[in-house]
């Protein structure tokens, strides 16, 4: 065969594989147009399903209206927090075009509004004005994709004098949305999220009015049923003291600034009845940034002194000397010392060190005191003589880690007061239990000496401090609260609170009165004296300068009851980081004892402006 045959057989390969390749092609192109026509025949039967259900749904239409949020007033029933009628705007965004789209979203974002989308249709825009609705609508063609719609927003006359108290309220998350017990729409306004506003959420919400509307294949309405009513949401009365707040506010403001402090707390509580007067907790945050959308809220969440964390009730400090009370209520109680035995300071305290053999362990007082009894112990805060009396030490028997733990647990320490407030943590009254879950598990003396002076395993709130100087003053503790009442908008009262007793009979009251006496020489005699000792209302208390791990400053604690003989207050003041001891404390917490009671006594305080009380002082005596 030549080579010319041989092409002449290649060229009728080629034609015969060029047919064979032309079928395999056209039966591809029809397999694939068959799978295409089968996709859409399908997608036409669920689509037409879907339309004739959507169609057969869109005969009925729901209107959802949102009730005015709750009031919330003070123990006077002034205002704390009420919703005042605003307008939102409803932008139907599935017929802009692109243009509108981004001139509406530029527009939302340059004036800051708060919005959330809905159904992947609506913009929802909160609390717009007028003038903002006219600017709008200047950038949509078709004013008939904006509905107005006649709202409420939340006011808080106080701002950032109670912010951590009332909370703040927003959209709901998707979880709360997706929480079917919680009921919440993506329709609805806003709900708590911190403080009281989500504590009472239940009861400040109110009822949303349903009414459904029937319509026909025209579109025309042909029945309307009411499914429910509109119902206001429920009136919160509160124990706190609106105005006494607002002033305490702005002096704590003023003070810390000066001094170039940064965080604290405070709390105001009434021994009688467990009603908290006052709650700071420094720094605060104005609640109504939350629904202005404005750059306070970026600092708010941004700041590293947590603006947001409530120090008053979920805040865990060493107690320092605030506990000697209470451990001098345990020697006397346990009979291991009369309140009149001296012992002796030299200014510290030695035992071996277990680690190091030959050499001593060294438990600093915080000067040299000398012979003290229970009495000066308590006034001067004496490390030595609580060392002592804890841990036992040159004889003298000591109370021991068990019964320390026993009477702080009498007092509240370790357990939650029971506040009707969200987000209260327990703290810990630690052991050799609890110890063992440490780097050193061995409990050894030195732990019950510090455990002895409110240093070491212990951590407190400064509402538990307050609740167990309230003890000591009334031998009795009350459960706090800071909801006295809640009634419909009509007045009907749903539910009150009653002064519920905790802890009562705590300690003999001969023993109470001696430890008693030595509180009111804190103020007389002792670590007060500069600040207290001529004041005209009789004041007990104890300060508390505990260390801060790892830290060169110190916490500044002074929790005090007054007046002596027949206590209606107990106010804690907490600072942190501060580089002297209980005396940071001392002038605020005197002018701040002194704007409660001159509206009760005004003859008394007549001698002296509020500067007075709150210029730099040089201590005499600290811890």
């Amino acid at each position: 065969m030549d080579w010319e045959d041989e092409a002449l057989i290649q060229d009728k390969g080629e034609v015969i594989f060029q047919r064979i390749e032309l079928k395999r092609f056209i039966f591809i192109f029809f397999f694939i147009f068959w799978i295409i026509l089968s996709a859409a025949l399908l997608w036409f039967l669920f689509e037409k399903n879907k339309w004739i259900a959507s169609s057969q749904k869109n005969q009925f239409l729901e209107i959802i209206n949102f009730p005015p949020r709750g009031l919330i007033l003070d123990r006077n029933k002034d205002y704390l927090a009420s919703s005042i009628p605003s307008i939102d705007a409803l932008l139907d965004f599935s017929s802009f075009s692109d243009t509108e789209r981004k001139n509406a979203k530029r527009f939302i974002e340059q004036n800051k509004l708060d919005f959330k989308i809905l159904y992947d249709r609506y913009i929802l825009v909160k609390d717009i004005s007028q003038e903002q609705i006219l600017n709008v609508k200047s950038l949509i063609d078709k004013s008939e994709n904006i509905s107005i719609i006649a709202s409420h927003k939340r006011y808080y006359s106080l701002g950032s004098a109670l912010g951590n108290v009332l909370g703040y309220v927003g959209f709901p998350t998707e979880e709360q949305i997706n929480d079917i017990s919680s009921a919440y729409s993506f329709t609805e306004e806003y709900v708590g999220k911190t403080g009281i506003e989500k504590t009472y959420q239940n009861y400040l919400r109110g009822t949303p009015s349903v009414v459904q509307f029937e319509k026909n294949v025209k579109g025309d309405i042909r029945r309307t049923v009411e499914k429910s009513k509109l119902i206001q949401g429920s009136t919160i009365i509160t124990t706190i003291d609106g105005k006494f707040q607002k002033k305490i506010y702005d002096i704590m403001d003023n003070y810390m600034r000066e001094r170039g402090y940064k965080k604290g707390a405070l709390v105001a509580l009434d021994p009688r009845n467990g009603e908290i007067i006052a709650m700071i907790s420094y720094p605060n945050y104005d609640n109504n940034a939350f629904l202005r959308k404005s750059e306070e809220v970026k600092e708010i969440l941004t700041n590293s002194r947590s603006p947001l964390f409530n120090r008053v009730t979920s805040g865990l400090y060493a107690p320092g000397s605030t506990v000697k009370p209470m451990v001098a209520i345990g020697a006397l109680e346990e009979k291991i010392i009369s309140p009149d035995k001296q012992i002796y300071s030299s200014g510290e305290l030695r035992i071996p060190n277990p680690y190091f053999p030959g050499q001593y362990s060294v438990f600093k007082d915080w000067k040299k005191h000398g012979w003290t009894n229970m009495y000066k112990a308590i006034a001067n805060s004496v490390n030595v003589y609580f060392y002592t009396i804890g841990g036992g030490f040159n004889g003298q028997e000591g109370l021991g880690v068990k019964r320390l733990k026993k009477y702080y647990q009498k007092f509240g320490l370790g357990s939650k007061t029971g506040i009707d407030f969200d987000g209260e943590k327990a703290g810990l009254v630690a052991d050799p239990e609890t110890k063992k879950k440490t780097i050193d598990p061995v409990w050894r003396l030195g732990d019950t000496f510090n455990m002895s002076i409110g240093q070491g395993s212990l951590e407190v709130t400064p509402l538990q401090i307050t609740n167990w100087i309230a003890g000591l003053a009334m031998n009795k503790i009350y459960q706090p609260y800071i909801v006295k009442k809640i009634t419909t908008i009509d007045g009907k009262v749903i539910y009150e609170k009653h002064p519920k007793i905790i802890r009562e009979n705590i300690a003999n009251e001969d023993n109470l009165k001696i430890v008693q006496k030595g509180m009111r020489m804190v103020a007389t005699d002792g670590s007060a004296k500069a600040f207290f000792g001529n004041f005209p209302i009789s004041v007990a208390g104890k300060t508390g300068t505990p260390e801060i791990l790892g830290k060169r400053k110190l916490n500044a604690i002074f929790s005090a009851y007054a007046p002596f003989e027949n206590p209606e207050i107990v106010l804690t003041i907490l600072i942190e980081e501060v580089p002297s001891g209980s005396v940071a404390t001392l002038p605020l917490h005197k002018e701040i004892l002194k704007t409660y009671f001159e509206e009760k006594r005004p003859d008394l305080f007549g001698y002296a402006t509020p500067k007075a009380f709150i210029q730099p002082l040089q201590a005499t005596t600290t811890e």
